[in-house]
């Protein structure tokens, strides 16, 4: 992607993007997720939230790899979207600490915003902006 920016956190008074959450037995430490993914993401995204053996399993179908991965992007936007749209699977295992979560849900936000990690320098990029959303999201938990 050549813009070095993403989608900044949404305008409550203007914007209210369409986010769902599943979670497979969820951890306490995960209760916060939803409220942190409605005031960080703009767009019609469904994050699921599983175990490895489903990340597996969707690791395997759709790109013939057969272990887990962290995170699983399915891009669902159309010509002429001007927002993400999509299902973004999330490897809850071990109930990760919410700022790992986090990481997850926005890596997986940013393929849905056309961002990718097949070079070093754009795995560069995509790091440091998976970083600056992971630090906004963990600001919109301390207004909790």
């Amino acid at each position: 992607m050549e813009s070095d920016t993403v989608q900044d956190v949404p305008n409550s008074s203007t914007q209210s993007p369409i986010v769902s959450i599943v979670l497979q037995n969820p951890a306490p430490e995960l209760q916060l997720l939803e409220t942190v993914v409605q005031r960080t993401v703009t767009g019609a995204v469904e994050f699921v939230v599983c175990d490895p053996g489903v990340m597996r399993f969707l690791n395997y179908n759709w790109r013939r790899i057969n272990k887990p991965t962290d995170v699983l992007t399915f891009d669902l936007s159309v010509s002429g979207d001007t927002l993400p749209q999509g299902v973004i699977y999330i490897d809850g295992r071990m109930a990760p600490p919410l700022e790992e979560v986090l990481e997850r849900v926005y890596h997986g936000l940013l393929h849905l915003q056309g961002y990718t990690h097949n070079t070093e320098e754009e795995t560069a990029q995509m790091n440091r902006l998976t970083v600056e959303l992971v630090k906004k999201g963990m600001k919109a938990v301390q207004s909790i």
